[in-house]
């Protein structure tokens, strides 16, 4: 008799470049890698902006939306979306995805792997942002749920601002994988100036 299959699980973004420590805090900034995140990417014909789009999910209908907690959908240009979820697997997201979709759903890929995810909660959290971005995100926290597509240190991060159970409102950060660890040091090397802005200009998020 055979013995049974392992799973292979796949080493995170951090974990393969060899980085050990994977989680950063300060008095008013937390940042950890979040492991084991399903990212599927769907795509539709063009087809004229409205509100939203139901298909198995609720598709939000312009750039920036977002809806749903788990998993959450993205809509981060027209007719493209992302669906991310922590505990659904890409196949499963895209068969919740395609249930009842209409011709004009064309495609869904699993870019799971293609992507690290960290997430950043705390009053610097906006703070260390602006400092990377052109993007004003002191006053986009006052927008709710939403996200962006942008650059931070010349990497292209799509950015996902939203509320959690257990870190309350937070802003997840997809760097491609590649670029993981550099992306990664940038956060940890610019977030003591973000405290010390923090404290001297300080806010809080909604």
């Amino acid at each position: 008799m055979s013995e049974p299959r392992k799973i292979k699980v796949m080493l995170s973004a951090l974990e393969q470049a060899g980085v050990d420590e994977r989680e950063f805090s300060n008095a008013s900034l937390a940042i950890r890698e979040l492991c084991g995140v399903s990212v599927a990417r769907l795509h539709s014909l063009p087809q004229p902006q409205a509100e939203a789009v139901t298909v198995g999910l609720e598709m939000p209908g312009r750039t920036g939306q977002c809806a749903g907690d788990d998993p959450a959908v993205l809509c981060i240009r027209p007719s493209e979306w992302l669906l991310i979820s922590e505990t659904a697997d890409a196949a499963a997201l895209a068969l919740q995805a395609l249930s009842g979709a209409p011709d004009e759903i064309i495609s869904v890929q699993d870019n799971s792997d293609g992507f690290a995810l960290f997430r950043l909660s705390g009053e610097a959290a906006p703070w260390l942002l602006s400092k990377l971005g052109g993007l004003d995100y002191l006053q986009g926290v006052s927008s709710g749920a939403h996200c962006t597509r942008t650059k931070m240190g010349h990497i292209a991060v799509i950015v996902h601002f939203h509320q959690t159970r257990q870190d309350g409102w937070v802003f997840d950060l997809l760097p491609d994988r590649s670029v993981a660890k550099y992306f990664w040091d940038l956060l940890i090397q610019s977030a003591p100036h973000a405290h010390d802005l923090v404290a001297a200009f300080r806010t809080t998020l909604p």
